[in-house]
């Protein structure tokens, strides 16, 4: 039996502000990737996420961001490497601070929203964020995109690289995903969900955006929890992988 990780982005309400329906969703994902305060999150729910993530017997992820609440995370910042490197030691470090604190280990850390494209387009944005990871634990795994260029600079500095595909998002030729300013960049329709999951843990193929079919290797699906139906979205991820007779498991815990 083949096994797969399905990892979705929780723990990014703020104040009295909710996103997501994190209680719901969780129950049926392998790894959460937890908001550390820059893009979404907050002290009080970094801690409440990590809890909920234990009592489900979830794997435990930092996804650190941006430092901007407005946009979401989602707008580029003209930064430098040095100052992308202290964000994320500076928010890995308080997420797992809240692992400790509850008897977790911190399993990955999962770059948010414009970040991971601009790590693949931008070699010393890859480098800043490895090696922010590294110096705190390199038994952290770094989940990003399947044919991720990060993957020689991750492993340069001694990690694991955990590639993931996404089911909710449309995907361009070169395996980047297609802005969600462009129509038909984010995927709702449930029965095309079930023939993309089908056809990638069948064929270990996808359709592009414009109907090319390209090669795709993964050990996550990836889903957003911010998504409109995410519980409805995950629950057919995880059927379609029980029909395909695929173990879900936390990355950590995959074998093979």
């Amino acid at each position: 039996m083949k096994q797969l990780d399905i990892n979705c982005d929780m723990g990014e309400s703020f104040g009295r502000y909710k996103l997501g329906m994190d209680e719901e969703v969780i129950r049926l994902i392998s790894s959460a990737n937890v908001g550390c305060g820059f893009h979404g999150g907050d002290p009080h729910v970094m801690r409440k996420t990590v809890a909920l993530a234990k009592e489900n017997g979830v794997g435990v992820g930092a996804h650190p961001g941006l430092p901007d609440l407005l946009g979401f995370g989602r707008r580029k910042m003209d930064i430098t490497p040095q100052e992308l490197e202290d964000f994320f030691v500076y928010q890995i470090g308080a997420l797992r601070a809240f692992c400790d604190a509850t008897g977790v280990k911190l399993q990955h850390v999962k770059a948010h929203g414009v970040l991971s494209g601009m790590a693949e387009k931008d070699e010393k944005i890859a480098e800043a964020i490895c090696l922010a990871i590294s110096m705190l634990d390199k038994d952290i795994k770094w989940l990003t995109y399947s044919g991720t260029k990060t993957r020689p600079i991750a492993e340069s500095m001694g990690l694991q690289v955990v590639e993931e595909c996404y089911a909710d998002r449309a995907y361009n030729a070169d395996l980047s995903l297609v802005a969600r300013k462009k129509p038909g960049a984010v995927i709702k329709d449930l029965p095309e969900i079930k023939r993309r999951i089908t056809q990638l843990v069948t064929e270990g193929t996808i359709a592009t955006i414009d109907g090319k079919v390209i090669e795709m290797s993964f050990k996550s699906i990836a889903v957003h929890g911010d998504t409109p139906g995410a519980l409805d979205l995950v629950r057919e991820i995880r059927a379609t992988l029980e029909e395909n007779q695929i173990q879900i498991k936390p990355m950590s815990q995959m074998t093979g």
